[in-house]
């Protein structure tokens, strides 16, 4: 049977369909590509087309539309005898670029090709021989270009790179190997099932080589080793001098999943991503799966029952009462590491009240099934065990946690063990004996004291020994060792409790901690800032005894949307008993801020002498959490360290005043606003010289600034560099390419939105990288507006533009422009859907045609039309005026059915003075 070229849904096929099957189904799995058209070879006509078959060739040259995308082995690759790649060939003989493996492809579930091995993987030629190398992902993602080469240690997998200690045994069956690439984040697979993970200094040398976007954004997986990601996520965060985010799985087939140390899959955890910081911080809860059917209460924390908890940690579950929180030492535990069990982590500071337990039975049967085979639910003390022996997931109850020295709950506040410890069969360090934290007990506060000298506690980690919730010693990564026994520590060695009490009048020492907001609703995956110091996190079971109408002062906007709302606190018979503690506002994640072991800053504490004398003292009005810096809900990115907070005013000092915005990082176009006409309303757009260059620095702050709007911008160009690779030739930095088209993005989105300098300084540079427009434009004016034949005037800034057939009115008056010069945004915006057949509101303006008009574009008045509507007809200076005039009029008759309307669109707004 002849070789015949047949179209399959988007794709061509080049063979025989009843041979080629499964060509045929790789064809029909591939997406759709504007200006591209994909071409998949059967086995039966690899050298058939290998060698630009004539009869071939013709068929392909009838049957493709734009550039072409060649799936077959090896069509990219130069000869064994040193001729040309057949691909490079065939761009000459049809005039079109043609990209083409290197290698051999294998096609992926979401229908992206990807190249295994070390060759070049995909690559691109255009007619004349230009070569361009691609990636071994096609479609390319954003996060591809400058990924280093392969090396012993390292390899290319379609989500990012595999990172493994020298001399690893290959394993060419890995399910790693056919993961489907996402599109907004490129992952760093650490070590492998049975393997130890590579040293922290080597993964730190492997994000060092990367471009400061994708570094930023580089997300560290854990495969097989998650006992240890805790402890090497921080070495690395410490040896970069930035933060780092860590998944708390591996990608599989529906998303992230935890594999254990034998390689098997065992369950996807809730928490996604967390982010650590160096100094030793605990980890930021920055992405989660939010627990079924529950609604939320507040990012990473969901509503059980009224007035209980869910929070989503690493480990799994916390159900707790809203008036309690973990001890800091278990938090951190639980939010550190995921392990090979979801754990429910089930704590209570009383009675249980009717509703909770059915409400965990209803919600374990709703967990997936991989996570209900993996189950553990792990009371927090003994009353909590006793309350569990009732649910229906009694045979998923673990045995009850014991307190350190036998005593009852709730009457002396537990340390992180310290003395023997033991290593277990799997090379986990844990005490000798179980402990349980509880709540710190009550202490009336009347006056202040000095704070006691510090004391260092251990660093402490969770783990679970013969179904007993315990926290064990942390130990550096050079001390572990996978013997069977630890050696014995001799007990004068021992460090101090952080919590000291000495004599009759009992001295509490605590630090205060602030709140931030994280993003929990961006789509995607923010920047993180490199901000190293960021103070204590409350601790999450100590029992809140704030009054409801107080609310915690910060010096730093939380996100707009987000009400501050304080925590339920106790009856007002007991308030002035009560500690006193900051209020955490219902809307603040749980598990955001850092905690840095600072011993210095204090409460305000009462001594209760032995005469049971107190002294009241005078508490500062706490001020409500400042109004949000944007509209949009910042990325952990874009929420910067904030300062403890202090709710004791001291009597001779006054309050300081609250931390200032962050100016920009540019700092040298002083007085280059200027002043909007009256009525175009909007912050004032800032003028930046012709000719600049956005740097790495102003980049990675105008990325800070936007936060999940840059996120959502970064998905319209990866889209947009994909479907036109062209537009990559002649950018050098591949990172700087996509930060500026995303300004641009933005800008298109939101023309009047508040920006600085720096964006404006990457816009400038953003629309230099977009293909002109040679058309007449339209623009949206005030009625009054003074400009008269001859005038020039000077667009300072960007302006955004609407085609002249657009049949949307623009506002009173019109501006018809003739331009050579400005940019296309075809590709970067988005139309609205269709409005359905019976909807009777006015369809959405098509946005995907508009254009920019650059600053420092100079504009003559060629004409004005007073009547029906007023229109000004301009053309760029310089252009042919009679020419340009002809186009204008014409423009301005197909207008004629466009009617005055107030000032609605995006693309209204008063044109400068002639000058």
């Amino acid at each position: 049977m002849e070789i015949t070229v047949e179209r399959v849904r988007h794709a061509l096929v080049v063979g025989r369909l009843d041979a080629d099957g499964a060509a045929v189904l790789l064809a029909a799995n591939l997406p759709p590509k504007r200006d591209r058209t994909f071409v998949v070879v059967g086995a039966s006509s690899v050298d058939a087309m290998r060698r630009l078959d004539p009869w071939v060739v013709a068929d392909l040259a009838d049957e493709v539309r734009g550039d072409l995308c060649v799936v077959a082995p090896g069509f990219g690759s130069m000869g064994a005898d040193g001729t040309l790649p057949p691909a490079r060939l065939l761009a000459d003989r049809l005039g079109v670029e043609v990209t083409a493996a290197d290698g051999d492809p294998v096609g992926l579930a979401d229908g992206s090709v990807f190249v295994p091995g070390p060759a070049a993987g995909w690559v691109s030629y255009r007619p004349g021989g230009r070569r361009t190398r691609v990636g071994a992902r096609f479609p390319a993602p954003w996060w591809q270009d400058g990924l280093p080469e392969e090396a012993e240690h390292l390899t290319h997998v379609p989500v990012g790179l595999w990172l493994r200690r020298p001399g690893s045994e290959v394993r060419p069956g890995d399910p790693l190997l056919r993961q489907v690439p996402d599109r907004d984040r490129m992952y760093v697979v650490l070590g492998a099932p049975g393997e130890r993970p590579p040293a922290g200094e080597t993964v730190a040398e492997v994000l060092r080589t990367l471009p400061d976007e994708a570094r930023d954004r580089a997300v560290l997986a854990w495969y097989g080793a998650a006992g240890q990601a805790g402890e090497l996520a921080r070495a690395v965060a410490d040896a970069l001098g930035t933060p780092v985010r860590v998944a708390h799985g591996v990608p599989g087939d529906s998303g992230l999943v935890h594999v254990d140390e034998h390689g098997t899959a065992r369950w996807r955890p809730f928490a996604v991503e967390s982010v650590y910081r160096p100094g030793g911080a605990p980890p930021v809860l920055d992405r989660w799966v939010a627990p079924p059917r529950l609604p939320m209460a507040e990012p990473g924390s969901f509503r059980l029952v009224p007035g209980w908890r869910v929070d989503v940690v690493a480990r799994g579950l916390v159900v707790r009462p809203e008036t309690v929180r973990p001890d800091p030492a278990v938090l951190t535990a639980l939010a550190a590491e995921t392990g090979p069990t979801a754990d429910i982590v089930f704590a209570t500071d009383g009675p249980v009240p009717d509703g909770v337990l059915p409400a965990l039975d209803r919600l374990v049967p709703e967990l997936p099934a991989d996570t209900r085979a993996a189950l553990r639910i792990l009371p927090a003390d003994e009353a909590a065990a006793a309350a569990l022996t009732g649910v229906e997931a009694a045979d998923h109850v673990a045995t009850a946690v014991t307190l350190l020295d036998g005593t009852a709950p709730g009457r002396d506040h537990a340390v992180p063990p310290v003395g023997r410890v033991v290593v277990t069969a799997d090379g986990r360090i844990v005490p000798e004996a179980p402990i349980l934290a509880v709540p710190a007990p009550r202490v009336v506060f009347t006056a202040p004291v000095a704070p006691l000298p510090a004391v260092p506690a251990p660093t402490a980690a969770l783990d679970i020994r013969d179904g007993v919730l315990v926290v064990a010693e942390e130990v550096d990564e050079e001390e572990r060792t996978f013997a069977a026994v630890a050696p014995e520590q001799d007990e004068e060695e021992t460090e101090a409790p952080e919590f000291v009490a000495t004599g009759d009048d009992a001295t509490v020492h605590t630090t205060l901690d602030p709140v931030r907001v994280v993003d929990g609703f961006a789509p995607a995956v923010g920047p993180v800032l490199d901000a190293t110091t960021v103070p204590d996190e409350p601790p999450r079971f100590a029992p809140s005894a704030a009054p409801a109408e107080e609310a915690v002062s910060v010096d730093e906007p939380v996100a707009t949307g987000f009400t501050a709302s304080a925590a339920p606190g106790v009856p007002d018979a007991d308030r002035e008993a009560a500690v006193v503690q900051p209020v955490v506002p219902g809307v603040v994640a749980p598990a955001v801020a850092g905690h840095t072991r600072d011993t210095t800053r204090e409460t305000t504490v009462v001594v209760v002498g032995a005469g049971g004398d107190e002294e009241e003292s005078h508490l500062a009005d706490l001020a409500n959490v400042a109004a949000a810096v944007s509209a949009g809900i910042p990325s952990v990115a874009a929420a910067t360290a904030v300062p403890a907070v202090v709710p004791v005013a001291q009597p001779e000092q006054a309050a300081e005043p609250a931390a200032r915005p962050v100016a920009s990082v540019t700092g040298l176009l002083p007085g280059r606003e200027f002043a909007r006409p009256a009525g175009s309303g909007g912050p004032a757009a800032i003028e930046v010289p012709e000719h600049v260059r956005s740097t790495v620095a102003q980049r990675r702050a105008m990325r800070a600034k936007l936060g999940s709007r840059y996120d959502i911008a970064t998905r319209a160009v990866t889209r947009l560099l994909s479907e036109r690779p062209g537009l990559r030739f002649g950018a050098g930095d591949h990172a700087a390419l996509l930060a500026e088209l995303a300004v641009v993005r933005v800008f298109a989105d939101d023309p009047a939105g508040d920006y600085d300098a720096d964006f404006y300084v990457c816009l400038a540079d953003g629309l230099r990288r977009l293909p002109t427009a040679r058309a007449v434009v339209v623009r949206g004016i005030p009625a009054g507006t003074d400009l008269r034949p001859e005038f020039v005037i000077r667009l300072p800034t960007p302006l955004v533009a609407a085609p002249v057939t657009a049949p949307e009115p623009v506002g009173p008056a019109e501006a018809l422009i003739w331009t050579t010069t400005a940019r296309r945004l075809d590709g970067l915006l988005d139309d609205p859907p269709p409005a359905e057949p019976d909807d009777d509101r006015e369809p959405a303006p098509k946005r995907g045609v508009d254009v920019v008009l650059s600053g420092h574009t100079r504009l003559r008045v060629l004409a004005v039309a007073p009547t029906p509507v007023r229109r000004v007809l301009l053309a760029e200076d310089g252009a042919a005026p009679e020419a340009a005039l002809t186009r204008l009029l014409a423009a301005a008759a197909v207008r004629e059915e466009a009617v005055a309307t107030a000032a609605t669109s995006k693309w209204f707004g008063a044109l400068p003075e002639a000058g």
